[in-house]
C-alpha cells in the first residue's frame, strides 16, 4: 500500500511538472507592431497602415501620428498582429477638420500614397515577438 501511495505521488508530480513546463509554450498568434511609415524619406502623418495576414484572418489597423509613428490594434482589446506574413495597405486623405460647431476647417485631401503600392504592395512578416517594423515609401 505505501508503495502505491508513493508511486501515485511521483505519477502527479510528474504530471503536474509537466503541465508547469508546457504552459504558456503555445504558438503565440498575435504579436504586438510599432512603427514609422516614411514618404520619400519624410515621416507620413494622418495615415491608416492596415495589416491584412496573406493566408487570410482577421487584419490589425493603426494610424500614423505626426512623426508617422503607428502602433497596430488587433482588436478592441488587443494591440498587435496576426504572426506570419502580411500584405501592408497605407492610406491618406478622405476626411478632414471641424471646429466645436462642425464647421470644416481643413477640407478633404487626396491619398498621398502612389499609386505602385496599389499594384504591388508592402509584404512584411510579424514575428512571435514585439516587432518594429518601419516602412519607407518612395514616389519613385
Amino acid at each position: 500500500m505505501f508503495i502505491q501511495h508513493v508511486a501515485g505521488r511521483r505519477l502527479m508530480c510528474m504530471a503536474s511538472l509537466l503541465c508547469l513546463l508546457t504552459a504558456g509554450c503555445g504558438e503565440m498568434k498575435v504579436a504586438p507592431v510599432t512603427g514609422t511609415v516614411t514618404l520619400d524619406g519624410k515621416p507620413l502623418a494622418n495615415a491608416s497602415v492596415r495589416f491584412q495576414p496573406t493566408g487570410g484572418g482577421r487584419p490589425s489597423a493603426g494610424f500614423t501620428d505626426e512623426d508617422g509613428v503607428y502602433v497596430l490594434d488587433y482588436s478592441m482589446t488587443e494591440a498587435g498582429a496576426e504572426v506570419g506574413s502580411c500584405q501592408v495597405i497605407i492610406a491618406t486623405g478622405g476626411g478632414g477638420d471641424y471646429d466645436e460647431s462642425g464647421q470644416v476647417t481643413k477640407q478633404q485631401t487626396k491619398n498621398q500614397i502612389p499609386a505602385k503600392y496599389a499594384k504591388d504592395p508592402v509584404v512584411v512578416e510579424v514575428e512571435p515577438k514585439s516587432n518594429t517594423i518601419d516602412i519607407a515609401l518612395t514616389s519613385d
